[in-house]
């Protein structure tokens, strides 16, 4: 399709199968990797997928952003949202005129000190609908889903995000572009918040467990309700049904452990902000009482302080 060139950052389970699909439709993806890097570096990745299991040897491998020697069209930043993941510095050296600066990861109220870093870059923000993991440097698993929705932040769209998604599409990855990308970070947490932190503090149970035993899965209802109110106060009125559609789609959805919980599960650190911290603040501000949410909030701080010790 093209030749465009794709700086990947932060090589895991999101970052490598989705490079690897921008591969399969032509482009030259390279990867910046860490604890994986002299694995990815000899062999690349192998992705075993439920849409069919595919190999992925990057153009490129890096330890840092400032070994990269082109100027990327597109530079993707698919690393964890925390405090001390500096973003900014690291992709400073990277980031030349023409980079498209694409954020695929979790949250809500990621972008701005991105934008405000780079003014002069197309800033595309980017969610992604998937199950997969890294169960080992450069084994990938992908198990359900895989779908994309992304569009310019804080708004609108370009015909880089439009060749971007159509990349994705070339190569069967479901992408659709959008002009109000807040709407669906925000459609996104209603299932994040709930079912992210609730797989850890129920004492490391998957979507299965949750949603066969009631007392949890109310819980996840309770705190998508919050969820919304929030949204709404932010002019995004959500779909009526989204709370009972989120249910249902978990129910059928394969017994899948959270983003959060492996991260908990190998000591890692969560993303407490990003998904939940964010969220309540938004509420504290707009004076939303939100107490499950606060409950939520407190517990897991400290269940992710105690798993770092």
């Amino acid at each position: 399709m093209n030749n465009n060139k794709v700086l990947i950052v932060g090589a895991g389970g999101v970052g490598s199968y989705f490079g690897g699909r921008l591969a399969q439709a032509g482009m030259e993806v390279s990867v910046v990797c860490r604890s994986n890097y002299e694995k990815v570096k000899k062999n690349g990745f192998e992705i075993k997928s439920v849409n069919g299991d595919f190999s992925f040897k990057p153009a490129g491998v890096y330890r840092s952003c400032s070994e990269y020697p082109e100027t990327a069209d597109y530079l993707i930043v698919t690393t964890k949202v925390l405090p001390e993941i500096n973003v900014i510095e690291i992709i400073k050296p990277a980031v030349r005129p023409g980079t498209a600066i694409v954020l695929l990861q979790n949250g809500i109220e990621i972008e701005k000190n991105i934008a405000a870093a780079f003014p002069g870059n197309e800033l595309i923000s980017s969610i992604a609908y998937i199950g997969v993991f890294q169960n080992g440097n450069g084994r990938i698993e992908h198990l359900a889903s895989g779908r994309l929705k992304m569009g310019v932040y804080p708004g609108g769209l370009s015909e880089k995000t439009k060749l971007l998604s159509a990349a994705f599409n070339q190569a069967g990855v479901e992408c659709e572009a959008v002009d109000n990308i807040e709407f669906f970070r925000w459609v996104k947490l209603v299932w994040n918040t709930p079912y992210n932190p609730v797989s850890v503090l129920a004492g490391g149970v998957d979507t299965k467990v949750i949603s066969t035993t009631k007392t949890l899965e109310d819980l996840c209802a309770t705190l998508m309700k919050e969820v919304c109110a929030v949204a709404g106060s932010r002019g995004m009125e959500l779909p009526e049904n989204i709370i009972q559609s989120n249910l249902d789609y978990t129910r059928n959805f394969p017994p899948y452990k959270t983003s959060m919980l492996l991260d908990f599960e190998n000591k890692r650190p969560l993303e407490v902000e990003a998904i939940v911290g964010n969220v309540l603040r938004i509420a504290q501000a707009a004076e939303i009482p939100v107490p499950y949410l606060e409950t939520v909030y407190a517990l897991l701080v400290s269940a992710d302080i105690q798993n770092r010790s």
